[in-house]
């Protein structure tokens, strides 16, 4: 259920044209609305699910290596 509901939360990942790259994580809701704040506490409290919803959205191509919940980066490799 949190999977479901982060990834739709997720904006669109932009990827550049490296091999390796990091991105940073951003939502798609409303500023400062409910779906914001949740959003924001997905990623704080349920880290592995958050996880696999990034890891569910990546484009073809893209394969989750880290994320880093601290600084919220998200490594991702070409595959």
């Amino acid at each position: 259920m949190i999977v479901a509901h982060v990834k739709e939360l997720l904006a669109d990942i932009n990827v550049e044209e490296s091999k390796q790259f990091t991105v940073k994580v951003k939502t798609n809701a409303e500023s400062y609305s409910d779906d914001e704040r949740q959003f924001w506490r997905y990623q704080s409290r349920f880290t592995l699910e958050f996880c696999k919803a990034l890891e569910e959205v990546l484009p073809t191509g893209l394969a989750f290596l880290s994320y880093n919940h601290l600084t919220n980066d998200l490594t991702v490799v070409r595959r």
